[in-house]
């Protein structure tokens, strides 16, 4: 028994020191998920255009470089670079769906001050109706994410994990829609 309880101590030491040292090097990853299948492409399918909503940063992370207003700059010239329609909030309640991209990228530093764990998501919401009742909702009908820990020193290169979620959202976009001319 004691020797059982010292192993498992021992291995969890290890994996604590291999945690950190892999945030310490700044290795920016983990597990990533995304719901962006057939069915959750479909809900795409026809969108007129889409409003950009990029969460607001925790002023750490701003101060570490990596701030609200840059992430929703480069992910609308992003989008439109691709070819996807923009909308303004106002301009939203006049689309069907009143569809919008939601980026959260949620920072919980450790006490050390070294390290940080995250958790990014880019998510299309829409308006959805309930069968049952026609009751309607907005819910996310696409996502995807990504976790890991980070070096509180390279909070800003996470701008480029943002950028890779954003291009799945576009090529999910692209493949069940037309891109436009031009």
């Amino acid at each position: 028994m004691a020797a059982d309880t010292q192993t498992t101590t021992t291995i969890g030491r290890l994996l604590l020191g291999l945690a950190v040292l892999w945030g310490g090097l700044g290795v920016a990853g983990g597990r990533s998920w995304a719901d962006d299948s057939e069915l959750e492409r479909a809900t795409l399918r026809g969108l007129q255009g889409v409003d950009v909503l990029v969460a607001d940063l925790k002023p750490e992370v701003e101060r570490a470089g990596l701030t609200r207003q840059q992430l929703q700059t480069a992910v609308e010239v992003q989008l439109r670079q691709a070819g996807i329609p923009l909308v303004t909030s106002a301009e939203r309640e006049h689309v069907p769906g009143k569809p919008f991209v939601a980026v959260q990228v949620h920072v919980v530093p450790r006490a050390d001050g070294l390290l940080a764990a995250y958790a990014i998501t880019v998510e299309l919401y829409q308006v959805a109706a309930l069968e049952k009742d026609g009751f309607k909702a907005t819910v996310s009908t696409w996502s995807v994410g990504a976790t890991g820990s980070i070096g509180i020193p390279l909070l800003d290169t996470l701008r480029d994990s943002v950028k890779d979620a954003v291009a799945q959202f576009i090529n999910a976009y692209l493949s069940v829609n037309l891109r436009p001319a031009g």
